[in-house]
């Protein structure tokens, strides 16, 4: 699916990379997964992916097109600024009270939760575009990881409790 609009501007910087890992890492520790590596070959998917997920109105692109053995959580926000990644990391955690330790299997309402703190997931690669879209200054961040998560039959191996 082409993009109804152009790609907003790649506003990507090493400070936001290492804040957005920071955060997504000091939750991982607390369900016990190893932390993930920035890798840069995945920085560069990252970045083609949140440029064209912006070619869309808010959400509406989805995960469309999206390499096989890579997992991936997309966050869109509207506000004044490019917004910071643990804005993104911190509404992807908050799954997860949707999440069901105990029957440990998928749930649409918590897969940006369990994709972030899977286990097995150990390289991660990060990317933020950012730009006044036609109704709101957007910004979107985009964290693709490898290996991919919500595996099923997997859950409870990967996806521990605090």
């Amino acid at each position: 699916m082409t993009g109804t609009r152009p790609a907003l501007p790649d506003c990507t910087t090493p400070e936001f990379q290492a804040e957005a890992l920071a955060e997504a890492n000091a939750y991982r520790a607390k369900h016990h997964a190893p932390p993930l590596v920035m890798d840069p070959e995945l920085n560069a998917y990252a970045q083609e992916r949140a440029s064209s997920r912006s070619e869309q109105e808010m959400l509406n692109a989805g995960h469309t097109g999206l390499r096989a053995q890579t997992g991936e959580n997309i966050f869109w926000g509207g506000g004044s600024e490019a917004l910071p990644g643990s804005d993104a990391v911190k509404s992807w955690y908050d799954e997860i009270t949707a999440y069901d330790f105990a029957a440990a299997k998928f749930s649409s309402g918590a897969g940006h939760f369990t994709q972030l703190v899977w286990k097995a997931s150990t390289k991660v690669g990060i990317a933020r575009v950012a730009g006044q879209g036609s109704k709101y200054f957007e910004t979107y961040i985009v964290f693709v990881f490898e290996a991919r998560g919500n595996m099923a039959g997997a859950f409870a191996d990967n996806v521990l409790p605090a």
